[in-house]
């Protein structure tokens, strides 16, 4: 059932509507008014260059039947409003922190003159989707999946396998936003705020914590592993390679952002949660822990590096 708002605005809409034209593109308008309060004429400017027509009739006549569903994005843009086929990662201009709009196909078949019900889903884009979804994860889903009454009826296994996919979740949203930022997270792994309480001489202790959790440490060594491997492999090189001509000063910048990057880990693996799993490993004389030591001295050394790479780098430019 529509609300009262948008039935008056289809209803102006479609007063307006003139013979000849595609209603659908009053639709889509109308949606766009109700979301983004554009200024007056803002969509018929938009929808009336070349690039937006082209892009509205393939979102409204192409045939969806094989291949991903057709979607369109509606931004504020510096000249009023933008239509994009897709989403970009960082819009490239527009306010900042400016919502957008999206539609997308629900199925094959063309969207009607008349509505877009059971053919178009319409919704609110935030400007920075990725932090959105990581924030409604944390705040409202996680919430909901840890409240006991909402999951009284669940196997224990399925309790057990929906908390697992779900952290595993959490943790690659909170890797992929620090990428965004140029730092590497190192996750870590369920059970792991239990290990700041943790005591190595203590055998009652370590007989008292679950093999999953052990488990799970062990599993995230090696992913850290793999991921501070892939920072200590970078390398400079890589924009002649690609056929650009670095300056000394995109040099200088690089040996910055990776000591700042393996700073950043180096910091995390002396938290105390991180450094009661290596004691928690050591105690148990299992095979990981040589790596863990491993992995640390690497993280060090290539600290080492950064700092005398920065400084000749330093030396070489002023003179």
């Amino acid at each position: 059932m529509r609300g009262a708002e948008e039935r008056a605005a289809l209803a102006e809409e479609n007063a307006d509507w003139k013979p000849g034209a595609d209603r659908r593109l009053r639709l889509l308008g109308t949606y766009v008014a109700l979301s983004l309060r554009p200024a007056a004429g803002a969509w018929e400017r938009c929808a009336g260059t070349a690039e937006a027509e082209q892009l509205l009739q393939a979102f409204l006549d192409r045939d969806a039947a094989e291949g991903p569903r057709p979607l369109l994005v509606v931004r504020p843009g510096p000249g009023g409003l933008a239509v994009r086929p897709g989403l970009e990662v960082r819009p490239e201009s527009g306010p900042a922190g400016a919502k957008g709009l999206f539609f997308l196909r629900t199925g094959p078949e063309p969207p009607g003159p008349d509505s877009f019900r059971g053919a178009v889903v319409c919704g609110d884009l935030p400007a920075a989707p990725l932090e959105h979804l990581a924030v409604l994860f944390s705040e409202v889903v996680l919430p909901v999946l840890a409240n006991e009454k909402n999951r009284l009826n669940w196997p224990h296994m399925v309790c057990e396998d929906v908390r697992r996919h779900a952290h595993s979740l959490q943790c690659d949203l909170s890797v992929i936003l620090e990428q965004v930022k140029g730092r590497t997270l190192l996750p870590l792994p369920a059970g792991s705020e239990k290990m700041e309480f943790v005591d190595s001489k203590s055998e009652t202790v370590l007989d008292s914590i679950d093999k999953s959790v052990i488990y799970a440490i062990e599993s995230a060594v090696i992913k850290w592993s793999y991921q501070v491997q892939v920072v200590l492999k970078r390398e400079s090189s890589q924009p002649l390679l690609q056929g650009e001509n670095p300056t000394p000063k995109v040099e200088l910048e690089f040996w910055k952002s990776r000591y700042e990057d393996l700073q950043y880990i180096y910091n995390q693996l002396r938290t105390i949660k991180v450094r009661g799993m290596a004691k928690l490993l050591d105690k148990l004389q299992s095979s990981y822990f040589p790596a863990f030591k491993a992995m640390y001295r690497d993280v060090v050394a290539g600290e080492d590096q950064q700092v005398f790479s920065q400084v000749c780098l330093t030396q070489i430019t002023v003179e």
